[in-house]
């Protein structure tokens, strides 16, 4: 455990679109990558090859007269072999509104976002397709979907059109089954998907036409013709649990939804991102979030119970509390992007974001769990500054550790909340940096009936609740207490 690199696969051709797809771990050990490629510029008379752990070639076989993009899903073994690659397709005939330079040809009708991995190794493939699609079969044969939402489309992949669909492979990567709202609309998209005890979260958006209704299964949805957030659960076999779609008004002549976030932490789903929007919840108009001003894209955070998807509470960036009472803390594009369990203490969740400037940076925000109210001012730390205008990537928790790993982006020297002061990068740069959160104490006990001096709950190091636990390591909730503990 060091961070040498144990293996590489990679590939020297092929043309890989930019954040479109996802890696998700196996059950046994291996990787499944979701790419959005097509040809290198050039190389059409050639099939585009990757190269295993071993340096030995797998090829994909596809050649073509002009580039277009096709959905490639891979796996490759915890030793780095590639065992399987499949290929979803999609048309490219023009469809009858075609014009400019896309009267002959779509070389672009869909768009991929994150997926998850079930613990059985099913797939699951966020999208919005444009175009019909093939999916193979396990017998040979395939399965073909046309989309609804695209009889105005010109071609241009810039668009707002198309269809909503999740898409599930088996474990050998062939067609398992599909979910597609019902009814007409201007586009509907589906972005993130989180797979946690046998429920898959899914966020997205639908734009209404003003015309027609929308259903999820048995739910009926109501977006308004501006971009309105949408969030579902869906069972192993895709059908939904519930599903709420929260209708959105412009603010200030505005409507974006940008880098939002789906993060199940314990009993509640928390969505999280940018937005110039107004959104409501279908259930209770009363209850709505809203940025406060039209030009600079504003954070927000909306916590839903998890079981039923009702609306708890929510938090907006201008809003907020913050320590500095100025207005520098509120000045910048803002965003608050992920929503992180507490290694400590279930009452309160962290939320990693930014503020686009060098007086606050990149953030952590401590929060409580139930009611999003700020802790202040023990729980605001603004963990780089500097970097010119810093904004912020991804963060992973390491539970066992307290460990919380971050990336960020700068074109100057980053300043972290310790004093360290890097190398300015050359143009722009990534930061990696560990924080520390704290952590749990650990327990050993041989049962469940050894430590009864109070009514305990237990979660997993996701934070998610476990009603009667097995063997394996937990973290354990007596009153005010919290412990990890290892069950044998």
């Amino acid at each position: 455990m060091n961070g040498h690199r144990l293996w590489s696969v990679y590939t020297d051709s092929g043309d890989f679109a930019n954040n479109a797809g996802f890696c998700a771990a196996t059950p046994d050990g291996g990787v499944i990558t979701v790419a959005k490629v097509r040809h290198t510029d050039g190389m059409l008379d050639k099939n585009i090859i990757f190269h295993n752990s071993d340096g030995s070639p797998f090829e994909i076989d596809w050649k073509c007269e002009r580039r277009y993009y096709r959905l490639a899903v891979t796996k490759i073994s915890g030793d780095g072999v590639i065992e399987w690659n499949r290929m979803v397709d999609f048309s490219t005939e023009p469809g009858p509104a075609a014009g400019g330079n896309y009267s002959t040809f779509w070389p672009d009708v869909f768009n991929v976002g994150e997926g998850a991995v079930d613990d059985n190794g099913n797939i699951y493939i966020a999208l919005n397709y444009r175009n019909p699609m093939k999916v193979a079969r396990n017998d040979g044969s395939t399965v073909e979907f046309t989309p609804v939402n695209n009889k105005s489309w010109n071609g241009d992949s810039q668009g707002v059109c198309g269809d909503f669909m999740i898409l599930s492979l088996d474990s050998e990567g062939y067609y398992r089954n599909a979910f597609q709202l019902e009814g007409a609309c201007a586009a509907s998209y589906c972005q993130k998907l989180a797979w946690v005890s046998e429920t898959l979260y899914c966020q997205g958006y639908i734009v209404g036409d003003g015309e027609s209704g929308v259903n999820a299964g048995e739910f009926t949805l109501t977006p308004t013709t501006v971009m309105s957030p949408l969030v579902m659960a869906l069972n192993s076999d895709l059908k939904p649990e519930w599903a709420k779609c929260y209708p959105a008004e412009k603010v200030g002549g505005k409507n974006a939804l940008q880098n939002v976030g789906i993060s199940p932490v314990g009993d509640a789903i928390y969505l999280c991102g940018q937005y110039n929007l107004k959104f409501s919840d279908p259930d209770d108009p009363e209850k709505f979030l809203t940025a406060t001003q039209g030009n600079l894209r504003e954070g927000f955070i909306l916590k839903l119970e998890a079981s039923t998807g009702k609306w708890i509470a929510s938090r907006n960036s201008r809003d907020d509390d913050w320590n500095n009472p100025s207005a520098v803390a509120k000045t910048g594009l803002t965003g608050y992007f992920q929503v992180i369990p507490s290694p400590v203490t279930t009452s309160s969740v962290f939320v990693f974001g930014y503020v686009m400037n060098a007086q606050v940076g990149v953030f952590l925000r401590e929060y409580k769990a139930d009611t999003l109210e700020a802790i202040l001012p023990a729980g605001q730390y603004n963990i780089v500054t500097g970097g010119g205008v810093p904004s912020c990537q991804y963060a992973a928790l390491d539970s066992n550790n307290g460990a919380l790993y971050i990336s960020a982006r700068g074109n100057q020297a980053f300043v972290l909340n310790n004093g360290e002061k890097t190398d300015a990068p050359v143009k722009w740069g990534v930061l990696a940096a560990r924080f520390d959160l704290g952590k749990p104490t650990n327990t050993v006990v041989s049962s469940l009936e050894e430590d009864v001096d109070a009514p305990a709950e237990y979660f997993t190091l996701e934070g998610i609740r476990v009603e009667r636990p097995s063997s394996g390591i937990y973290i354990c909730r007596r009153g005010t207490k919290v412990s990890k503990i290892i069950l044998k």
